[in-house]
């Protein structure tokens, strides 16, 4: 919808009705209008030429960001000050060793309620308990039947636990924990995420669900922030759900390769001209547009035009950064718009050209009779 509005617009400033004028519009007109009494006329359009920007409004507009939601985890406490240890469960195998007997020397499988049932003793519950913690609960129990009992315990087989990486990754993971921690940044390379990747659908933000917590995270942190708390221990039954990416540029119009882009920071104008590939024959390179969103205005749109068919201008364009959900278009000339207007028009010539070459050997075939 978003995106039908805002070449609903480009139409309207193609016939040059553009409204140079700025309405604002306060908190208080909002709470007393109700939204459906709004349409497209009430939409401000502001036409900026890029060319004429001074450095310090191209500043101005490069450091416009949209507001997003803070991924940065190095802000939450409980996830970076997790010390990892692994957790006994289900399924999980021990080996005991009771120190000057035998009676219960064995390898144990935890059922699926959290116990083992040792001899003489019984069954011991040690489920989601880390392997000094069972060995406590294990020689409390002991103690009822041994004096002063010495255990050794150690991990046979890690079965129980797990994290999950899910979602826009190239391969999703199901990872076996054990004793040695884990970092973030470790599943994701298991789940073939690369930062680089020129699969950009393939999103980085998302959430981690962690004892029925959600977060929001960034797997681009990683990478960019010296900060190694982006880079956070993971925990046993951790769920990274990672998003598309949604931070895309679309582009319409006389280019050999429309579409939609996933730009890097500092990502130029100039730059996407070079990739998109411009039409040189079709396209109208003294008004090519970005269209973006003003929200700090309601319905408000700035238009940023640019004249590349100077090429002192693609300087210019080098400095123009372009943010994401940025709206480019790059009309045709007026002579390729009538051309195709009259190609609608007139489907016929096209059956008259078809049909030339019978037209004419049928001409020859006549004056040859007529010679005779």
């Amino acid at each position: 919808m978003r995106i039908l509005l805002i070449f609903l617009i480009f139409c309207h400033i193609s016939n040059c009705t553009i409204n140079k004028d700025v309405k604002s519009n306060t908190s208080e007109q909002l709470n007393q209008t109700n939204e459906s009494k709004y349409s497209i006329n009430d939409i401000n359009v502001n036409l900026i030429k890029i060319n004429k920007l001074t450095e310090t409004q191209l500043e101005k507009y490069n450091n416009f960001n949209l507001n997003t939601l803070d991924y940065s985890v190095k802000k939450i406490p409980e996830i970076y000050d997790y010390n990892y240890q692994y957790i006994l469960g289900s399924s999980d195998k021990i080996n005991l060793n009771l120190t000057d007997t035998d009676d219960i020397d064995n390898s144990y499988t935890i059922d699926p309620l959290g116990n083992i049932d040792l001899p003489f003793v019984g069954k011991i519950n040690i489920d989601n308990s880390s392997l000094e913690e069972a060995k406590n609960k294990l020689i409390s129990e002991l103690k009822k039947y041994y004096q002063n009992p010495e255990l050794q315990i150690n991990i046979d087989e890690y079965n129980s636990s797990k994290i999950y990486v899910l979602g826009a990754v190239k391969s999703q993971q199901i990872i076996n924990l054990d004793e040695k921690p884990m970092k973030l940044i470790d599943a994701v390379i298991k789940a073939d995420y690369s930062p680089n990747a020129q699969n950009r659908e393939a999103g980085s933000k998302g959430i981690l669900r962690r004892d029925n917590k959600v977060y929001k995270i960034d797997l681009n942190n990683i990478f960019k922030s010296i900060d190694d708390r982006e880079n956070f221990y993971l925990k046993k039954n951790d769920v990274l759900f990672i998003d598309k990416n949604s931070d895309s540029i679309q582009v319409f119009g006389e280019i050999s390769k429309p579409g939609l882009y996933f730009p890097n920071e500092n990502y130029s104008l100039t730059e996407l001209i070079s990739i998109a590939g411009i039409n040189n024959i079709t396209a109208n390179k003294k008004k090519l547009y970005v269209l973006r969103e003003d929200l700090d205005k309601f319905l408000k749109i700035n238009i940023f035009q640019i004249d590349v068919s100077k090429p002192k201008n693609l300087f210019v364009g080098k400095k123009f950064l372009l943010k994401p959900k940025d709206i480019v278009i790059i009309p045709a000339k007026p002579i390729v718009k009538w051309n195709r207007a009259i190609s609608l028009l007139l489907p016929q010539t096209d059956l008259f050209n078809s049909y030339n070459p019978i037209i004419q050997t049928g001409v020859k075939s006549n004056s040859s009779n007529l010679t005779e």
